[in-house]
């Protein structure tokens, strides 16, 4: 389907809805229909990179902790009784997520040498994750609090030490793996590294040997403040180290605190976004049940965008549902070859961000980030259910 966006851009509307789309100023236009997208593929895995071979698929560097999820919704932290522990990390979650659907992925960190450390390195070499990025160091592995709404809908809400004692503050730049991030074919980041000085450092020299090597850097925003003591500070901070980016994953939370875009212009017109980041291929904008846009640039300068409906699921908790996305995105890009392939084409790219979007949602069905993370067919299962949506192929 297609949608005058604004500044006469058309856009993929994902209608559900006979006749009109959920923009309800503007009508649906019927697309010719494409090839069927549901023929089951090989795993990314058994497919070679354009690039070589030899090459390491994904590095992930970023946060491994646990989060202390409520037991009892609706409750502010003070209030809540008690407490669960599960492992995770947004680029935690999403190298272990890439792992379970079968992709290559090292994961980049540092972590304490105590038991929440061991165990967090135990779950990700089961989960296929490669360890050898893995620094350990005498401070204390992060944990964090999250409450959760009525809906199951989740709140960071403080940690047990003060920020700068956690080991993750500390990632050390001498210690990374630059051969495997030189030659991967991604290399994914969040920001709340950047909160502090030397695990700052450590992701800006990351991002500078992938980009000597042409992998591809995606960042998800992730913008979390209670990382953050000085928000200014981190708005600018945040922004200088986005422009080094080839993907950018965004929430309706980043937008509006990073640039100051809501959500319903954001899904009319994906696009605006992009503009913040003129050296960026292709921007991710998610809302959760809300669903998700995108805007990509091709290589001939063809800009390709849309919006894509959630997965209806019976929700458990939502606690890495988004990084389940970015791990569903980042493995159909390795998938269609490279970023310049998949921009281009218009049905592979929604093929790419709908299954990101049945990745995330299957991850809502349990509790625990990397405990509930699907496997490719469970995936692929659910990303079949789409070819029922009425005329969105």
């Amino acid at each position: 389907m297609l949608i005058r966006g604004m500044g006469g851009r058309e856009m993929s509307c994902s209608c559900h809805h006979k006749k009109q789309c959920r923009f309800t100023s503007h009508i649906c236009v019927m697309r010719r229909k494409r090839s069927n997208p549901f023929t089951r593929h090989a795993s990314a895995n058994d497919q070679p990179h354009v690039l070589g071979q030899a090459r390491t698929r994904v590095v992930a560097v970023g946060e491994a902790l646990f989060d202390l999820i409520a037991d009892q919704k609706g409750l502010p932290r003070n209030k809540v009784k008690s407490w669960t522990p599960f492992a995770g990390g947004a680029i935690c979650n999403v190298a272990t997520a890439i792992g379970r659907l079968g992709m290559d992925v090292v994961f980049v960190t540092a972590m304490g040498k105590d038991e929440r450390g061991d165990q967090l390195l135990e779950l990700l070499k089961k989960s296929g994750v490669k360890t050898h990025g893995v620094q350990r160091r005498d401070e204390p592995t992060r944990d964090v609090y999250v409450v959760q709404d009525s809906k199951g809908d989740r709140e960071f809400a403080g940690f047990g030490l003060p920020s700068e004692q956690y080991s993750d503050c500390y990632l050390d730049e001498q210690l990374l793996p630059l051969e495997d991030t030189k030659t991967s074919a991604v290399l994914v980041t969040g920001t709340l590294a950047l909160a502090h000085p030397q695990a700052r450092n450590a992701l800006k020299r990351a991002v500078q040997v992938a980009r000597e090597g042409n992998s591809k850097v995606f960042v998800d925003v992730n913008w979390r403040d209670v990382f953050w003591t000085d928000h200014d500070e981190a708005k600018r901070i945040i922004i200088d180290y986005l422009q080094q980016a080839d993907l950018l994953k965004v929430s309706d939370a980043d937008l509006k605190w990073l640039l100051g875009i809501d959500l319903s212009t954001a899904f009319i017109n994906p696009c605006l976004v992009s503009e913040a980041f003129p050296n960026t291929s292709g921007i991710l904008v998610t809302a959760g049940d809300e669903g998700a846009a995108y805007c990509f640039r091709s290589p001939s300068k063809v800009e390709h965008s849309g919006y894509i409906p959630s997965f209806k699921v019976k929700v458990q908790e939502t606690t890495g549902a988004g990084d389940a996305f970015t791990a569903g995105f980042i493995y159909k890009l390795i998938e269609a070859g490279n970023l310049d392939a998949l921009a281009a084409d218009s049905t592979k790219l929604k093929e790419a961000i709908v299954f990101a979007s049945a990745a995330g949602a299957l991850t809502c069905t349990k509790k625990g980030a990397i405990d509930a993370q699907p496997t490719l067919d469970e995936v692929m299962q659910l990303f079949g259910t789409s070819k029922e949506w009425y005329n969105f192929w």
